[in-house]
């Protein structure tokens, strides 16, 4: 496996940290063309034009522009140079950048490259997908890099979306209304689908996975990836009223997504499957939860405490602590992309240290551990790629903070801890668990046992568990299982997945 280059490191170590800063309200920038939304950097004054997102600091100084033009990755980012930056600039210096390299996220693998512009750098990020070629440019000096540069283009790389095209409402087969309820004083918003017929109509409950999701499961960094809109529209088809919510903080809904815990979106669940039950429209003895990922806990956490909840569907779900989950998942995550043996072990023991101590809550330990496995990240590195990054030092200051920041906030103190297997333990209502044999991010090896085992112990007589062998995370057909090859795959759900759901779900209601 390549080693990571220095600014590539700078990027992913503050991956953690803008994923929690993404949770909260922030200005977003939409393309009038709809080519693509981002955040408006936090700190940043916003100078966009409909043709492209520009964003300016003055201390330290510093410029961001974000655009989409049809065209090659070096031909877009030539015109952006020449366009922004210097007319004079010409091929041989796009040609030749102090560093290249592929920077893999969940929207897509991005070339990022660095460039010396008299006494400053340029960085140029760019994904070349559907004919056109995103590009995010940045300027300014090497310490304002370190400074600001760096977490911006982080909050750009991570909430980045294409934005996807809804099939028209007034085509679909069945209602659909926009509905709230409150939850714990705060209100959320969400739409529920009703089957055309009349009458009372069994229902269900949609839970996203983890970070700030609205009611389609929209990621930003997945585009075109809507997996409750999905399932909302098969299910509502086969006589199924489906309820799919913005989350706490996010969309419509109010309240604060980084202040929440999975138990606070257990009480969310609760409140939804309420406001379903006070419906006449709805038969209040068939209302049930399918979640994904996070969500599966959460539609765990909600059915042990609730008994009416009558039955549960968890998609890609854990039944063991999430100190566990993340052991195998960086195992697995490495050795799809090619690692070897030494390189995993290496990085399993580092993981454990920091998240062993972040359990004991040893936070002195935890910051120091952090920041020695970063200055070890920069061992080796070539000497361009040093005198690029500057002060080692302060970058792993800055890295270390970020990851620490993310460590230590309630969800995932909760998450790390949190043993799932103890609400299965009081489910006895029909259960269908789905997994991907190639899922890296809950290994069906480590997590169908004790679920099996848990429901057992409740004297369940009613699971129903389905292996889908070349499915992903995200059920989608995959090769490798990767996140990196997630953007590169057909955006649904594998062949059959839907319907083993509606098949399994219609054999249980009326």
């Amino acid at each position: 496996m390549a080693r990571t280059t220095a600014l590539q490191t700078v990027l992913l170590t503050l991956v953690l940290a803008v994923l929690s800063t993404l949770a909260s309200a922030q200005e977003v920038y939409s393309d009038p063309a709809r080519r693509f939304q981002v955040p408006v950097p936090t700190g940043w004054t916003d100078e966009s034009t409909p043709q492209y997102a520009k964003f300016t600091r003055s201390d330290p100084a510093g410029l961001a522009y974000v655009l989409a033009a049809p065209g090659k990755d070096l031909q877009v980012v030539l015109a952006a140079l020449q366009t922004h930056i210097d007319a004079t600039l010409d091929e041989s210096f796009v040609a030749a950048p102090l560093q290249v390299g592929p920077v893999p996220l969940p929207s897509g693998t991005w070339t990022q490259r660095i460039y010396l512009y008299g006494e400053e750098l340029l960085a140029a990020i760019s994904l070349e997908q559907g004919g056109l070629t995103y590009l995010i440019l940045l300027q300014g000096t090497q310490a304002a890099f370190m400074q600001a540069l760096n977490a911006a283009a982080n909050q750009l790389l991570f909430g980045f979306a294409i934005p996807t095209t809804a099939e028209p409402e007034e085509d679909l087969p069945y209602r659909v209304q926009d509905v709230s309820f409150t939850s714990d004083g705060i209100t959320l918003a969400g739409t529920l689908t009703l089957p055309e017929a009349d009458g009372r109509h069994p229902a269900m409950v949609l839970i996203a996975g983890s970070g700030a999701q609205d009611r389609d499961g929209a990621n930003p960094a997945l585009p075109r990836y809507q997996p409750l809109r999905w399932l909302a529209n098969h299910l509502t088809r086969q006589g199924v009223a489906v309820l799919r919510f913005d989350e706490r903080g996010v969309g419509e809904s109010g309240g604060d997504h980084a202040l929440a815990t999975s138990l606070d979106f257990a009480s969310d669940t609760l409140a939804a499957m309420r406001y379903l039950q006070g419906r006449d429209d709805i038969d209040p003895t068939q209302v049930g939860l399918l979640g994904h990922s996070e969500g599966a806990m959460i539609a765990a956490m909600a059915a042990a405490r609730n008994p009416e909840v009558a039955f549960v569907i968890a998609m890609a779900g854990a039944a063991v602590p999430g100190y566990d989950v993340l052991i195998v998942q960086l195992e697995r995550i490495m050795r799809a992309a090619g690692a070897n043996e030494e390189e995993v072990m290496a990085a399993k023991a580092e993981q454990r240290t920091v998240l062993e101590l972040a359990v004991a809550g040893d936070w002195e330990a935890v910051e120091s551990a952090i920041y020695d496995a970063l200055l070890r990240q920069f061992q080796g590195l070539p000497a361009e790629q040093l005198a690029i990054l500057g002060d080692v030092e302060a970058v792993a200051r800055a890295g270390t903070a970020a990851q620490l920041k993310a460590l230590q906030s309630p969800w995932f103190q909760l998450f790390l801890s949190y043993d799932p297997a103890q609400d299965y333990r009081q489910i006895t209502v029909p259960v269908l668990a789905l997994f991907g044999e190639l899922d890296t991010q809950v290994d069906v090896a480590q997590n169908r046992p004790p679920l099996e085992a848990a429901l057992a112990e409740a004297g369940n007589k009613d699971v129903t568990v389905v292996v889908f062998e070349q499915a992903n995370h995200l059920f989608q057909e995959a090769v490798t299982g990767s996140p990196d090859e997630y953007t590169t795959l057909e955006m649904a759900f594998l062949t059959g997945f839907l319907e083993t759901i509606s098949d399994w779900l219609l054999e249980r209601l009326w």
